[in-house]
């Protein structure tokens, strides 16, 4: 019996049966004989069985009761008590950066690329020289027509002078003046397009990539780079029918520029949409913003947050008491033990809401002065005594600023 623990060992008058029922000998001469000798045999077998059975179940039963009638152990827990707190009334949602103004430049007339002053990605000012196409034809055809200009002219006071005596008719005259009228306008057309054949910077802005080369034959229409106002830009953001309503203009805006950091641009409301989408449900609002150090880029999707006129009253926690399951998620309210200066946890499933830095929106499930378990929760049971920690915890802040170490 050395070495078995006493749990699994057996009463010394089994184990004195089991050896009688071993070395009982099957004597005897007849088959009658031997065959009650073996029913004996199993009969005490199958007893013996039973009465194994019977003590291993009733020292089962012991260790179970036994393990439900001890109670588990204190864990010690930091408290938080759930207050009210005044958050402020934000939307967030992504938005599209647009410039203020922005167009891609392109070929107003036919003609060849005969000169490019830009290079991709540079700052111009309106009216600086893009391109240049060239325009010789153009130049001898305003030069015929400058000098059918000059003679129509001449026509034209020499009759007037014939009129004023009586010499010509009036539809002599008349001829004369449309003539000249019409090699004027001859000359205002080709100078027009003279004008249009050098290319110029409509606004200041940004350029983007050159898309034509020297020497290239561009059509009327053809693409030749885009230029960006981004000084000033436009972020576009869509809303929901139930945020609409609380939407005005001059509401201030914050930008988060989506390079990693912190750093954000401030505007305001400029426009809100007329109409609702009937696939989205959602409004189209637009927000203006000074981007003097060009960090947001067209195109850009970037985080849009509006801080709305009234503050919110909400029954917060810290995020840390709340256990996340997929059948629920629970806190652990500290309440009263039995015994004087004792306390114990109950569990208790909440309804969640808005999360904001540290805390978390409790919607239904608690209410304000509830005293809940905010670190150690995790390692609770229902019912389970509780120490509450005399130790500082780290102070949750609605605008957390970690710094990195």
């Amino acid at each position: 019996m050395v070495g078995i623990p006493s749990i699994y060992r057996l009463p010394p008058r089994v184990y004195t049966a089991l050896v009688v029922i071993s070395f009982s000998p099957l004597n005897g001469s007849s088959s009658m004989n031997n065959v009650k000798s073996i029913g004996v045999a199993v009969a005490s077998l199958i007893g013996m069985v039973l009465i194994v059975g019977g003590i291993k179940g009733g020292q089962i039963a012991a260790m179970v009761s036994a393990g439900e009638n001890t109670p588990p152990p204190s864990e010690t827990v930091s408290t938080f008590t759930a207050e009210v707190q005044q958050w402020p009334n934000i939307y967030t949602a992504m938005g599209t950066v647009e410039a203020s103004e922005g167009i891609v430049i392109a070929a107003e007339v036919a003609g060849k690329v005969k000169d490019i002053r830009f290079k991709s990605g540079e700052q111009v000012k309106k009216g600086t020289v893009i391109l240049v196409q060239e325009s010789g034809n153009e130049q001898a055809q305003l030069s015929a027509a400058e000098a059918r200009l000059r003679l129509a002219k001449s026509n034209h006071e020499r009759l007037v002078a014939l009129r004023q005596r009586n010499t010509v008719s009036q539809s002599e005259l008349d001829t004369a003046v449309q003539q000249m009228e019409s090699a004027q306008g001859d000359v205002n057309d080709l100078k027009t397009t003279l004008e249009k054949k050098v290319v110029r910077a409509p606004f200041d802005g940004r350029l983007g990539i050159r898309k034509v080369d020297l020497g290239e034959d561009l059509q009327v229409g053809g693409e030749i780079v885009s230029l960006q106002a981004t000084n000033t830009v436009r972020v576009n953001f869509p809303v929901p029918q139930f945020w609409l309503v609380q939407m005005d203009r001059g509401l201030p805006v914050e930008v988060n520029v989506g390079d990693g950091s912190d750093a954000t641009i401030k505007g305001e409301i400029t426009a809100i949409g007329a109409e609702i989408s009937a696939v989205t449900r959602n409004a189209i609002v637009q927000s203006y913003l000074q981007n003097e150090k060009s960090q947001l880029i067209p195109g850009m999707a970037v985080e849009t947050k509006v801080t709305l006129s009234n503050p919110q009253e909400v029954l917060a926690v810290p995020s840390t008491a709340v256990i996340y399951a997929p059948f629920g998620d629970t806190v652990f309210i500290i309440e009263a033990g039995e015994k004087p200066g004792t306390f114990k946890a109950r569990q208790q499933f909440v309804r969640l809401g808005k999360a904001r830095g540290d805390f978390v929106e409790i919607v239904d499930g608690l209410k304000a002065g509830d005293v809940v378990a905010s670190a150690g929760a995790f390692k609770l049971l229902n019912g389970q005594a509780v120490t509450v920690s005399a130790l500082p915890t780290p102070e949750f802040k609605l605008e957390p600023t970690p710094a990195d170490s």
